[in-house]
């Protein structure tokens, strides 16, 4: 157990980083057999086949019309075709908002794929923690059998009391008890990394956390975040489509223009009238408000925009605190358990005689309380690393 605390102290006085992701074989295995990825694989591509289909030219109109005639007058037939043209800002400013709408679909599957990744981090830091606790009942559990075991031979011979014993045995089922539960923690964990991995079993094989260095400068890594984090990519995507959609607006104002040819045909003459036709239509009523409309959507988004940065700031600024504060808070454990005897010493000290059950106990007790206080310590600051590396990438 002490080389475990050596070896957190020596952790802890490097400045480790990850590698691109920490678990990556893990994650890259659930990346490949995720059936929540896949599906938002689909929507992704479904939606950009969507956006791309979205023609920006109306649909041509054919007319066919048949009209009887009176008296000496022949029947006559009409066909014709017409297809109706924006002005070319109005495609312009369409086209550009199409190919933004393209990176949003992009980015959202971004941000649906990080977040599964991330999950799966933080249950494989949650794993190692239930490791290290399955390690420390194990070795209670183990001791407190041969203890209970003692305490039963020692009854059978008289040699003890029955206070002496029960003490023994209720030590024995408490031990049991811990072991059992974090063995069903455990095995939740893994049931969990399976389900998003498709149903196919992990092979977990991390024995130690994918600790992450704090960023030197709180500010200067945070910059970083607000250019690279998809959340924040796809805010300023809709920022600029909205700021687009004005522009948009302002451009429907012109008005629409139609080109089309003609023919009108009487029954029974080899001759007919054809010929082509120009139209305009004249925005007066249906465009009513929409500059105003898109101004305000354009507003509400950068105010969202600017609010988003602000609660991501003031978070990532809360956890940037609360992970310096627990790495030196993990140091001064770490220090003070290496000053106290550890379960197989103190086994050994029982089993000597130089400590009575009640006193082995108080102090086992004592001792896996401030193990578990550790482990706990550095799992927290671990999980808060995943969440502040789950920002930036």
């Amino acid at each position: 157990m002490k080389k475990n605390i050596l070896t957190i102290l020596l952790v802890l006085s490097i400045n480790t980083v990850f590698a691109q992701y920490a678990y990556q074989n893990v994650l890259d295995a659930i990346e490949s057999n995720s059936t929540v990825l896949s599906a938002h694989q689909k929507q992704m591509e479904a939606g950009l086949a969507e956006n791309k289909a979205h023609a920006l030219v109306e649909n041509p109109e054919i007319e066919a019309g048949y009209k009887f005639g009176y008296g000496e007058e022949s029947d006559k037939l009409e066909l014709g075709i017409a297809q109706e043209f924006d002005f070319p800002t109005v495609y312009s400013h369409q086209n550009k908002i199409r190919k933004m709408s393209a990176n949003i679909i992009s980015s959202q599957y971004e941000i649906d794929r990080l977040t599964v990744l991330t999950e799966a981090q933080a249950i494989c830091t949650e794993l190692i923690f239930c490791n290290m606790k399955l390690a420390l009942y194990k070795q209670n559990y183990d001791n407190a059998v041969k203890i209970a075991n003692a305490y039963q031979k020692m009854m059978e011979i008289g040699e003890t009391n029955i206070l002496d014993y029960n003490k023994a045995k209720m030590n024995l089922a408490n031990a049991k008890n811990n072991y059992d539960l974090e063995v069903i923690h455990h095995d939740n964990l893994m049931a969990t990394l399976k389900t998003m991995n498709g149903g196919k079993d992990i092979d977990f094989q991390y024995e130690d956390y994918a600790l992450v260095a704090l960023p030197d400068n709180f500010d200067e890594w945070y910059a970083n975040v607000e250019a690279v984090n998809p959340v924040f990519e796809q805010m300023r995507q809709q920022l600029a489509i909205d700021q687009q959609n004005v522009k948009l607006s302002k451009a429907q104002w012109l008005p629409k223009f139609s080109i089309g040819y003609g023919a009108e045909m009487a029954q029974g003459h080899n001759e007919g009238e054809h010929g082509p036709s120009l139209g305009l239509v004249l925005p007066l009523w249906h465009n009513k408000g929409t500059v105003k409309s898109a101004k305000l959507h354009a507003e509400a988004a950068e105010t969202l925009l600017m609010n988003e940065k602000a609660v991501t700031y003031n978070y990532l600024s809360g956890l940037f605190a609360k992970a310096k504060a627990l790495k030196a808070n993990i140091e001064s454990l770490a220090n003070s358990i290496q000053q106290l005897d550890g379960q197989a010493l103190l086994l050994k000290a029982f089993e000597s005689g130089e400590m009575n059950i009640v006193d082995y106990l108080m102090e086992v007790e004592y001792y896996q309380n401030a193990m578990l206080e550790l482990y706990s310590a550095e799992y927290e600051m671990n999980a808060t690393m995943i969440e502040l590396k789950s920002y930036e990438i």
